[in-house]
């Protein structure tokens, strides 16, 4: 795999700017310190601009996607310049295993610079990648508040340069410490109903019998997630390449903590995962829950989730947070984040736009 550019003079464009001085598009220099730092600045101010609950992404975590190369996917990141200033960054990732017609999306233009076209610039070299690498779908993100759906900025951004929306989820917030004895009643209820499996947490990485079974897990979560009008492929984790997305996380100063569900047989049927940043100890993201289907009725999903928080408390005591998002019409996981006490902060929208091949 070719690693991205790191030029400063390949793939420039300049605009006009619709505040007048223009700006220039580039590809980021990802082995220039102090660009990449500028460009983490402007990320960081734009991801966190009237969004307090906003994960921040620490230089180290950054510095690592940038300057990684991957058989999962490939990174592309751009940059855009107003009078030599990082104003805003785009990321794109093209998958290199599995859903190849997709590039993932990711702009942020820092509040003080924008209003100038340079999301919109971003957003356009984005596109073009996507047709030039023969793919047809680009998609990206938005997060608003709740009750802003119809008429955010972000929104109106997204339709006028023709995205469609595809699909909404809702970012939902768990304050910690949840009560133990709390976790102990759900754990104890939800044990009646699957008896015959175990339930297990491992911090860092799985035992290797369990590996083959995860990935077939989180394989299908692609595909049994709801996704609206996102026509996702399972995924192709193996447990090579599981094995290859834990070095990159430890490098970021990330550990996981996977909560499995596992059959007599030791096959794993359910799964959540918690990531904890060494650089932002405070938040735990909650990255990914399934329960296989012909396994569903037993409160596994429950009881994961359960065990899970169980084993961040003792781990990481100090943590006070956690994140998650899910589709609006997941009801059933949606009620087992509200039975534990997550509460609601902002919709994620999921837009895609079609660009042909």
């Amino acid at each position: 795999m070719t690693a991205p550019s790191t030029s400063r003079t390949t793939i420039t464009a300049a605009h006009p700017g619709a505040a007048g001085g223009g700006f220039v598009v580039r590809r980021l220099a990802v082995d220039d310190d102090a660009e990449v730092a500028a460009a983490h600045l402007a990320m960081t101010a734009s991801r966190n601009h009237g969004r307090p609950w906003a994960k921040r992404t620490s230089l180290r975590e950054l510095l690592v996607d940038l300057r990684s190369t991957s058989t999962i996917e490939r990174l592309e990141p751009w940059v855009a310049l107003v009078g030599g200033e990082v104003a805003g960054v785009g990321m794109q990732w093209f998958p290199l295993l599995d859903n190849t017609r997709f590039t993932w999306g990711e702009v942020d233009v820092h509040p003080r610079l924008r209003r100038r076209g340079v999301g919109g610039a971003l957003v356009e070299r984005i596109v073009d990648r996507t047709r030039e690498d023969g793919r047809t779908t680009v998609l990206i993100e938005s997060h608003v508040p709740d009750d802003a759906r119809e008429d955010h900025p972000h929104v109106r951004f997204a339709q006028q340069h023709g995205f469609a929306l595809a699909n909404t989820e809702i970012r939902r917030l768990l304050d910690l410490p949840v009560d133990p004895p709390r976790l102990d009643q759900l754990a104890r209820e939800s044990a009646t109903r699957h008896q015959g499996y175990r339930v297990e947490s491992y911090v860092g990485r799985l035992p290797e019998g369990l590996r083959q079974s995860y990935c077939d897990c989180w394989n299908q979560l692609a595909v049994d997630a709801p996704t609206g009008d996102v026509d996702f492929e399972a995924e192709s984790l193996s447990p090579e390449t599981y094995l290859e997305e834990l070095d990159r996380m430890t490098r970021q100063g990330r550990t996981t903590i996977h909560t499995v569900a596992t059959t007599p047989a030791g096959e794993v049927v359910a799964y959540n995962d918690l990531v904890l940043s060494a650089d932002d100890p405070d938040e735990v993201m909650q990255w990914g829950t399934l329960v296989r289907r012909e396994h569903r009725g037993h409160r596994l999903g429950m009881a994961v989730k359960v065990r899970g928080l169980q084993e961040l408390a003792r781990v990481a005591p100090a943590s006070k947070r956690v994140q998650t998002c899910n589709a609006e019409q997941n009801a059933h996981m949606v009620g087992v984040n509200e039975e534990l006490g997550f509460r609601r902060v902002e919709a994620v929208l999921a837009y895609q736009r079609h660009v042909g091949g």
